[in-house]
């Protein structure tokens, strides 16, 4: 170490006068030229507190495209005391409890949103309340948006049956016998048209009782009011009481959502078949019902993952085996099941008794066995097809 030189790390070495003027001057341009790069951002207000907890702004998706933003862009946003980065998708193509800023087809504006969870909670913003949104990176998540972009067709003439257009159709995987267990989308809400469609062929079916997973007393009475209301079987069926409304949340997770569906199977259980169990579009909340109803008749993964996803297939197209169907399947039923029977995110379910997770989490949610038995009892009766409803009574 002996006559060697310590290198000062301080040291910087000298600049002439002229150049140090040249560096002065760039550093004054940058600043302006960062600031002249059009990074799109918006600010608007929120319009409304959607029921589900989606805060829904006050910018047309159309305006929202209009200012540089595309779907797959990752946008970041400021709203209360929230801010981060999210995607911009026209479906909710993010896991469970992820952020999103959505444009819905066939709506007209966009909205910040949780996956089953309340961003307007979280963020702590109400109606008024400003939210900006910024671009953060073009195209970040481009292809997560072109594996999922699911075209939502409303044209009856775009689909091959009345039962395709109102996504009603038998369940009959497991033991549940045919002609007594039906889902479909919404035969009383009307805001996807399909409402009459879904009410005849409930009729043709002979259904008698009905789990609406979507809708309160209140928003049911305002179906009957307007002006294009014709589903009067539907409504024999609520004024003799055979229907029962759950006004279900989109959280599956929850225990308040566990308790509700599980009053529905109660309900089930001391009422006639055949049942028909819908929400709004008879997609998700309709689908993790029956999901329940055919892993307790013994139905497997594939059989349950088949019946969800034909819903998707009726609405969208969407093709088996596809790479985009089999990103929903995982996304969306499988880890349905997985919840249920007490898995990890993204867990396999292989080896799983899927029958017994099940009968767990009804009982754990307040039914008892011997309403469970007896709904098995009514799903599994051959003799309890077509029959009308005294016939039944007095069997």
């Amino acid at each position: 170490m002996m006559g060697s030189k310590r290198k000062n790390i301080f040291h910087q070495p000298r600049v002439s006068g002229r150049k140090m003027l040249a560096l002065l001057s760039l550093l004054l341009v940058l600043p302006v030229l960062c600031l002249a790069e059009d990074v799109p951002s918006v600010t608007g207000k929120v319009l409304e507190i959607e029921k589900y907890g989606h805060a829904l702004l006050d910018i047309t998706i159309e305006d929202f495209n209009a200012a540089g933003f595309d779907l797959g862009d990752i946008i970041t946003v400021t709203a209360g005391n929230y801010t981060g980065d999210m995607p911009y998708f026209n479906g909710y193509y993010v896991d469970r409890d992820e952020y999103m800023v959505r444009a819905y087809p066939g709506q007209t504006y966009i909205a910040v949103c949780i996956n089953y969870g309340r961003f307007a909670d979280t963020a702590g913003v109400d109606v008024g309340d400003p939210v900006t949104l910024t671009l953060k990176e073009k195209a970040g998540a481009i292809d997560l948006q072109e594996i999922n972009n699911l075209v939502y067709r409303n044209d009856r003439a775009a689909f091959p049956s009345d039962e395709v257009f109102a996504n009603f159709r038998p369940v009959t995987v497991g033991g549940i016998v045919e002609g007594l267990l039906y889902r479909s989308c919404s035969p009383v809400n009307n805001q996807y048209g399909r409402a009459a469609t879904a009410n005849a062929l409930a009729e043709a079916a002979g259904i008698q009782t009905v789990m609406n997973l979507a809708n309160t007393e209140e928003e049911l009475t305002g179906y009957f009011q307007q002006e294009d209301f014709s589903s009067f079987y539907y409504r024999q069926l609520y004024e003799d009481g055979q229907v029962i409304l759950l006004g279900l949340g989109v959280d599956f997770t929850s225990e308040e959502f566990a308790r509700s569906v599980v009053a529905g199977l109660k309900f089930l259980a001391g009422q006639e078949p055949p049942y028909l169990v819908h929400c709004t579009e008879g997609k998700d909340r309709a689908g993790f019902a029956s999901m329940l109803l055919e892993a307790l008749m013994g139905a497997d993964e594939e059989e349950i993952v088949s019946d969800y996803m034909l819903s998707f297939t009726n609405y969208y197209g969407t093709e088996p085996g596809s790479k985009q169907y089999e990103l929903i399947a995982d996304k969306n039923i499988r880890e349905m099941l997985r919840f249920v029977a007490g898995l990890e995110k993204g867990a396999s379910l292989e080896g799983v008794d899927l029958k017994a997770a099940t009968e767990k989490y009804v009982l754990d949610a307040g039914m008892t066995q011997e309403e469970l038995d007896e709904l098995r009892n009514k799903l599994s009766d051959p003799d309890a097809v077509g029959q009308p409803e005294e016939e039944q009574n007095a069997a």
